[in-house]
């Protein structure tokens, strides 16, 4: 059960790391920075530590039982190792799971956005953006919307938390009585 605990960390810390940038993102919308260069919007890179397929696949290969985990009486245990699912080299869970963990942080590269001020000192001086000052390409609607589900993502990281707890204390109810 150990596992996922540090799946719900993993997620619960990647959607920090996106929510912040997040709001990176949105304080720089439509700012010119002092040396007038134009403000990159950033994106977390997100993996995962196995597909859910393979998982399944894995999970569903030790529930059936087979020819080495059969005991001599008929009975049939899931791990014949004792270690329900863990791998004992590892330590780690068969199956893969590791959580999610962020690959990188990327800067988009879009075009810049140009509002016309033409008092500005950041303004083009000649060309086909004269007078006009070049701002970071960043909707706050998308970057908004974004927000929301980085944030109900979190939640129900903590939701899982709160459940695998629940689990553990009256699985150790049951073990005491």
């Amino acid at each position: 059960m150990g596992d996922i605990y540090d799946i719900a960390a993993s997620g619960m810390a990647a959607q920090r790391i996106q929510m912040d940038l997040i709001g990176e993102n949105l304080a720089n919308a439509g700012v010119v920075r002092a040396d007038g260069s134009v403000f990159r919007p950033k994106v977390a890179v997100l993996e995962d530590g196995a597909p859910f397929a393979s998982v399944l696949q894995d999970a569903l290969m030790r529930s059936t039982p087979d020819e080495t985990s059969a005991q001599a009486d008929g009975t049939w245990t899931p791990a014949a190792d004792g270690m329900d699912g863990m791998d004992p080299a590892s330590g780690r869970d068969r199956a893969g799971l590791s959580g999610v963990a962020v690959a990188g942080i990327v800067e988009e590269h879009r075009p810049p956005q140009y509002r016309l001020d033409p008092g500005s000192p950041f303004a083009h001086a000649s060309g086909a953006h004269k007078g006009y000052v070049a701002l970071a390409d960043i909707d706050p609607i998308q970057e908004m919307v974004q927000l929301v589900s980085s944030g109900r993502a979190y939640d129900a990281d903590v939701s899982m938390l709160q459940a695998a707890k629940q689990m553990d204390l009256e699985a150790a109810d049951i073990d005491r009585a």
